[in-house]
């Protein structure tokens, strides 16, 4: 019965696509499409987010009751072990608990997304995080809307480029749930998920993020209180000190990004052993997090005590560290964790076999770094700062230092804290972040391994021009010269209007490029008859230089082209036998198709 009801409701929802496709075009159905995965985001999110909260609920519990303290201690590594065990049992070779393959398949503009990760995400994640793992659910959320995004498509039969879109709806509404933040999510989608497209491409993912939001707003009964308010308005006398806030923010968020990539590759290098790295990843992590409770989970009600200037309660979060006896020592200690051991602890709980984000932990990061940078300069009595809005801003410099998304970190950092009073600088510690950022790590966290890797490039036009392979920008219909043929065949074929070309192959008997010849390269010899008529075609060829493969992308291409300062290029097919030329023209047209295709909604 369940599975007819099932079927009933796919069947009006295929139905009511159709109808939009008919009565709109494509447009249409991609619109209405935005819509149902908005809604299906914002249910996915909240079910991870009551996943985790009730978790989360029950290990509360547990340190409270100081008889069961040894199980408080190692609930993050069973929260590890069973997010391994979903992953081992029910997410496949494929599972993927970065944003990264998901960056490269959309870069490769591959659509196919198992209908599997639309809940193993959600459960993985929420195990993970919920019993203590110190990471982000944002990642995971992502990662389920674009299944979600990318499936809904398929089924609907919506053409391989618009399921593209289809992917960044799935993902802006997951960010816009998580964050009651519409214009963030849309903004993430874009500059990380989907750089290439174009400005009408947001149209969609405004209305899937718009959904998201209001639908999860409705589901957990959520009022419009962000989760930092902000009480006072910027000075001007602080603009300086905004900017040296997101230098430092742009080092640590640097940091970030070496310490996860470096740290994710020393353990799986010194221990292969997915179960071993598992014992000595989960075991390490759950020290610091005793040591350092205030690293367990996302980190949110840290930034939200910080913000608050709530330092009593800060301090009291690690009682391990009252032997101390000394408050500021102990603040100092707790700060100084949460900026330099926070992404080790995300990174244990990842690459031990748990499952979740580096996003959330940015944010946690930088809201240290904001406060410590205010703390450190008020007390030198220069100036004072409003702590409150440098922890703000050191959210919005790391954050977009680790992530390469400047616009999401304003815009989602801003509806964060309910409003745009910190604007200006927000804007500012956006932009000097990236910036200095950029001088020493040229990628984001995301990219770095697959640009390492040389899977993917930064730069728009040769990401386009690397997705199009040479094989359909090949001229084939070239007349063939032989090297012992005298030279007066090519006067008549330049004669004719139908075989006039600027480049002519030399071939041998087996279909092998031996050479090529250009008419405008021997025109002296041509207006010599008497010359001419002694000479073969082997005299006029000119060694083939920058020859690819038909396999080869039209990047590949380009760079030859360049590199030997050609008009044409030879290719040449799997066998090494000749298969036609490549103009620079013809690369220039389908770049411009390609631009217009992704300017196109």
């Amino acid at each position: 019965m369940k599975r007819l009801f099932s079927s009933l409701r796919l069947l009006q929802i295929h139905r009511a696509v159709i109808f939009c496709r008919r009565k709109f075009g494509e447009r249409g159905a991609v619109i209405a499409m935005a819509f149902l995965i908005g809604t299906a985001g914002a249910a996915a999110a909240a079910a991870l987010k009551m996943l985790v909260f009730a978790l989360a609920r029950f290990t509360q519990w547990l340190g409270s009751h100081p008889e069961y303290g040894l199980l408080f201690f190692l609930t993050p590594l069973a929260g590890i072990a069973l997010s391994y065990a979903v992953q081992r049992l029910f997410g496949g070779v494929r599972y993927a608990k970065s944003l990264s393959p998901l960056i490269l398949a959309l870069h490769l503009h591959k659509t196919s997304i198992p209908v599997r990760e639309v809940w193993t995400h959600i459960l993985s994640s929420g195990l993970a995080v919920g019993l203590g793992g110190s990471a982000g659910l944002e990642a995971p959320s992502v990662l389920t809307g674009a299944a979600i995004g990318a499936n809904a498509g398929s089924r609907m039969h919506i053409d391989r480029k618009q399921r593209l879109l289809l992917i960044g709806c799935g993902a802006a509404a997951a960010i816009s749930a998580i964050f009651n933040s519409p214009i963030g999510g849309v903004l993430f989608a874009v500059e990380v998920l989907l750089p290439e497209f174009s400005v009408g491409a947001l149209v969609p993912m405004l209305l899937s993020s718009a959904v998201a939001t209001v639908v999860y707003r409705v589901i957990f009964s959520r009022s419009a209180e962000p989760m930092l308010a902000i009480g006072s308005d910027w000075r001007t006398d602080a603009v300086p000190f905004y900017v040296l806030c997101a230098v430092f923010s742009a080092f640590v968020g640097v940091y970030v990004i070496r310490t996860a990539y470096r740290l994710g590759a020393e353990l799986r290098h010194r221990i292969p052993n997915s179960r071993l790295r598992l014992l000595a990843g989960g075991t390490a992590l759950c020290v610091i997090l005793v040591i350092f409770p205030s690293l367990r989970g996302q980190g949110y009600l840290r930034i939200v005590q910080l913000f608050d200037g709530d330092l009593e309660a800060l301090r009291a979060s690690a009682p391990l560290l009252r032997f101390l006896g000394n408050d500021a020592l102990i603040l100092t200690l707790i700060i100084v964790a949460g900026i330099m051991l926070k992404v080790v602890s995300s990174v244990l709980t990842v690459e031990s076999g748990g499952d979740g984000g580096i996003f959330a932990p940015s944010m946690y990061i930088g809201a240290f770094t904001g406060f410590a940078f205010a703390r450190a300069v008020n007390l030198t009595g220069i100036i004072e700062l409003q702590e409150p809005n440098f922890v703000v801003a050191g959210m919005c410099g790391v954050f977009t230092a680790v992530m390469r998304a400047p616009l999401t970190g304003v815009f989602l950092i801003a509806e964060v804290t309910g409003g745009y009073i910190l604007l200006v600088p927000l804007m500012i510690s956006s932009a000097v972040a990236w910036f200095c950022a950029r001088r020493f790590e040229p990628e984001s966290i995301y990219r770095k391994a697959l640009i390492e890797n040389k899977l993917l490039i930064g730069d728009r036009d040769h990401a386009m021009l690397q997705r199009l392979p040479v094989r359909l920008s090949l001229e084939k219909n070239y007349p063939v010269l032989r090297a012992g043929e005298p030279a007066s065949r090519l006067g008549s074929l330049l004669a004719s209007k139908e075989t006039a070309r600027a480049i002519y192959p030399v071939l041998d008997e087996r279909g092998f490029l031996l050479g090529v010849v250009f008419p405008e390269q021997n025109l002296a010899a041509m207006l010599d008859p008497q010359l001419f008529g002694t000479l073969l075609i082997f005299d006029l060829m000119s060694s083939p230089k920058g020859m690819v493969s038909s396999d080869d992308d039209l990047d590949w291409a380009m760079t030859n082209i360049e590199r030997y300062g050609l008009t044409y290029l030879p290719v040449r097919d799997q066998n090494g036998k000749f298969a036609g030329f490549i103009s620079k023209s013809t690369i220039f047209s389908r770049y411009r198709q390609s631009v217009r295709d992704a300017d196109s909604f």
